[in-house]
């Protein structure tokens, strides 16, 4: 191979390479690639019952979109029954979000060749917005992980009596994750009324 044939073909491979490699540095391919993804999970839910003589709640939730786009949809068979037709119907809860930016590590490439959905998620560095309905209320939240066991995120909702407003960790133990939440609540347009809970729930 000749030498005028073999130089633009080494400056084409040096401007492929750092073309690449700046838009690995940048996150540019990264996102490409993960926009591209569909993806559809679905599990179960446990909520503890709220006093010793109560009883407990169970479901199922799904989660699929593609790429930074997601549709969240939860239904606790029975919860209809004991909670108000303006917390809770048996439609359930819907919600849509967004991922804005996105991370992933070794962790994440370790944890998704092992199958390992929950540890692929917690080892993923992202952060993001939700929204979300149920019944007569609105809610909107953020969430965030930074890679390591603990996902972190605040949620806001308007219900037509009461008002929430608090946070939560996510944190898995073993084949579920463990869901705490520190939140406060009020009627609406009493906020001296506030009411300080924590709470944990397993997904």
């Amino acid at each position: 191979m000749s030498l005028k044939t073999t130089l633009p073909i080494f400056i084409a491979f040096l401007i492929i390479s750092g073309t690449a490699a700046y838009g690995l540095t940048n996150g540019n391919i990264e996102n490409y690639l993960f926009d591209q993804i569909p993806y559809n999970y679905t599990s179960h839910i446990w909520i503890p019952p709220n006093t010793s003589n109560g009883g407990s709640l169970g479901g199922f939730y799904t989660i699929q979109g593609q790429g930074r786009e997601f549709s969240f949809h939860m239904v606790l068979p029975g919860a209809e029954g004991p909670e108000s037709p303006l917390d809770y119907t048996s439609s359930g809860l819907d919600g849509t979000g967004k991922i804005n930016s996105i991370h992933v590590t070794y962790s994440t490439i370790s944890a998704l060749l092992s199958h390992d959905l929950i540890n692929a998620m917690f080892g993923t560095v992202f952060n993001g917005t939700y929204n979300m309905s149920c019944a007569a209320w609105t809610g909107n939240g953020t969430f965030s992980n930074n890679g390591t066991e603990n996902l972190f995120g605040t949620f806001q909702i308007n219900g037509p009596m009461t008002y929430w407003e608090g946070n939560f960790t996510m944190t898995p133990q073993g084949n579920r994750i463990a869901v705490y939440s520190d939140y406060m609540y009020y009627p609406n347009k009493s906020p001296e009324m506030a009411k300080r809970v924590n709470k944990v729930n397993y997904m």
